[in-house]
């Protein structure tokens, strides 16, 4: 889907063509306009266009999105505008499936990270990583709206189906050679430089969302899946290659190619993501109208600062505590409910020995150290395979290290503890 985006000039020659009209962004009357050129219900379907809410809109107003070819060329028309002396000059723009944000809380200091590895440090390769909830495809998304301007073509493309890595290289060479007739080869390294060809002569942010999909279960973190291995060949090349462009992942874990290229090289990053800081976590308790501000904080850390964890207990305390989270923590429970959905995918792809970590650090709920660790397993391994299995557990941001004493230490956060302990019943209970 081609996407277009007003120019700095642009914005300005629409802000008077709707003041002229008497159409502020508020007003819906300008939608239903446009919404008519197309074809579209504005009043039954929300939406001007496909994946085109009022949100979208007004960022779109503000500078700080595009938005599809259709609906630019229509709400110009409406408006009596020539959309080429309006739109920006980047030459491509396709966000895919990238999520329409509602709303986005804090991460000032991760979006100023991204801007300086991506925008000032010219990085070919960056990866935000973290379990699930925890917000990557919010930040990978306000990151793209943030610096598109300084890119000529933008792809977002999501992994989640697990496509072939042939099937997305296809993909992206349509996109850059701008849907002209290119001749394609089934030979997966020959695409891979076609591609970088394109990646030299355009500056190109290309996003590929959920790669923990292409990812092993049943190995240590950042294992491929079989038959996805060549997504290392073309990581790779994107790393180490000389270019003017950058792709951003994200994804549960590490893919094993991208610690040895950030060893290797200055041009590549990846950026573990943590829970939200308490300050900004007020901004989603704000919103789901809860009380006792003193106490939230201590829910923030009962749930690891983690964004979808937050709003999914919020909706219990507002229908069992009427919304009263000092009422809720007095309770001296922790609600995991539609959290363990995600939590379920997260654990399935856990190794036998890194499910019985995580168990062990359940059930004895005290940080244990790794000389511990390994008294408590059963059958007893080697050293070397246990520190393998804290570290791919670690990748996989399911445990805490805890230092500064005379041993380090390993925990769970409470919300992925007692998920492990339903768990660890639930298994019990089938025996």
């Amino acid at each position: 889907m081609t996407t277009l985006r007003a120019s700095k000039q642009g914005l300005t020659k629409i802000k008077q063509a709707r003041e002229k009209k008497g159409w502020p962004v508020a007003d819906r009357n300008w939608l239903e306009a446009a919404s008519l050129c197309l074809g579209v219900n504005w009043e039954k379907t929300g939406y001007l266009a496909e994946g085109i809410s009022e949100g979208t809109w007004s960022r779109f107003l503000a500078g700080k999105r595009s938005i599809n070819a259709s609906a630019f060329q229509a709400y110009s028309a409406v408006l009596g505008l020539n959309w080429e002396e309006v739109v920006n000059g980047i030459q491509g723009q396709d966000w895919g499936d990238a999520p329409d944000l509602p709303s986005f809380y804090g991460r000032a200091e991760e979006l100023a990270k991204l801007k300086q590895w991506i925008v000032k440090d010219k990085c070919r390769l960056v990866a935000i990583l973290g379990m699930g909830g925890i917000g990557k495809t919010a930040l990978a998304v306000r990151s793209a709206e943030d610096i598109q301007n300084e890119f000529e073509y933008l792809i977002w493309r999501s992994l989640r189906a697990s496509p072939p890595v042939e099937e997305v290289l296809a993909d992206l060479i349509r996109f850059f050679s701008n849907d002209k007739k290119t001749a394609l080869t089934d030979n997966t390294d020959k695409m891979v430089k076609q591609l970088i060809d394109y990646l030299r002569q355009h500056r190109c942010l290309v996003v590929l969302d959920e790669m923990q999909a292409i990812l092993s279960s049943g190995k240590l973190a950042g294992h491929y899946r079989e038959g996805y291995q060549d997504y290392s060949k073309l990581l790779r090349e994107v790393g180490e290659v000389k270019h003017n462009s950058c792709f951003v992942l994200t994804s549960w874990e590490n893919p094993k190619i991208m610690a040895s290229l950030a060893e290797k090289t200055k041009f590549v990053h990846y950026l573990k993501l943590t829970g939200l800081k308490d300050i900004d976590a007020q901004e989603i308790l704000t919103e789901k109208g809860l009380s006792d501000r003193e106490t939230w904080g201590t829910l923030n850390q009962l749930y690891g600062g983690n964004p979808l964890s937050l709003k999914i207990v919020s909706i219990t305390i507002k229908d069992f505590f009427n919304g009263s989270v000092a009422k809720f923590l007095e309770a001296g429970t922790i609600v995991i409910g539609d959290i363990s959905e995600v939590l379920d995918r997260q654990f399935d792809r856990l190794t036998d020995l890194e499910k019985q970590i995580v168990r062990q650090l359940a059930t004895n709920v005290t940080p244990k150290s790794l000389p511990q660790l390994a008294e408590i397993i059963s059958p007893p391994g080697s050293k070397s395979e246990l520190i393998e299995a804290l570290e791919s557990l670690e990748r996989r941001s399911l445990i805490e290290k805890i230092t500064g004493g005379s041993e380090v230490m390993f925990t769970l956060q409470p919300v992925v503890m007692k998920y492990i302990q339903k768990v660890s019943k639930i298994s019990a209970s089938h025996l």
